[in-house]
């Protein structure tokens, strides 16, 4: 409750400040088409209306029982990206009150995870999740004794980094780090 809060006071002291309107409006547009073309992902996609989330296309746990509404824009600029994050934490919050609301307690002991299971072997196997960024895609594949032979981790920021690029098309160098941080892109893809 006192995260809700102090959200709501700092996005409408945000909000309504002129300066934050001025530079967040019309800067850093990107368009449906770029998006689709560039194959982005979370809410740099959905701001120009690609309403691409893993919790929705491929929901897991939690996400079958409980389901999460995509939000998405059209306008696809730099106070979109404000707009969108601001609606999308305000809707994960309305999400966890009702899984919590919803918890059914169990009397049953949990044991703990058995860390030496085999991998099955000469398989490949995908992992997809939806971080604050997008998509996070993890694969594995094991060799023909089932021991790990490769494992790669794929973050979001690697389907959107050419969005900031387009998106700076055309516009002062002064724009850049607000631009750059509407994004909020990983520099090295490992930060997860």
């Amino acid at each position: 409750q006192a995260f809700e809060t102090q959200f709501e006071e700092m996005v409408c002291l945000a909000y309504r400040l002129p300066s934050i309107q001025n530079r967040f409006d019309f800067s850093g547009i990107l368009t449906k088409r770029q998006a689709q073309l560039l194959g982005m992902v979370g809410i740099s996609a959905r701001v120009c209306d690609l309403p691409r989330d893993i919790r929705v296309s491929h929901p897991d746990f939690a996400y079958q029982k409980f389901t999460y509404q995509t939000l998405s824009l059209e306008k696809g600029d730099v106070f979109a990206r404000f707009l969108l994050k601001k609606r999308d934490i305000r809707n994960s919050i309305a999400w966890i009150k009702t899984v919590l609301d919803n918890f059914e307690f169990s009397e049953t002991n949990c044991e703990k995870p058995n860390y030496n299971l085999a991998l099955k072997p000469n398989s490949f196997a995908i992992s997809l999740t939806e971080a604050w960024r997008g998509e996070i895609c993890h694969c594995a594949l094991t060799d023909k004794a089932g021991a790990l032979k490769h494992y790669k981790i794929t973050d979001p920021s690697m389907h959107n980094w050419k969005a900031l690029e387009l998106s700076m098309r055309s516009m002062e160098i002064s724009d850049f780090p607000i631009n750059n941080k509407s994004y909020n892109l990983s520099y090295c893809g490992h930060d997860l």
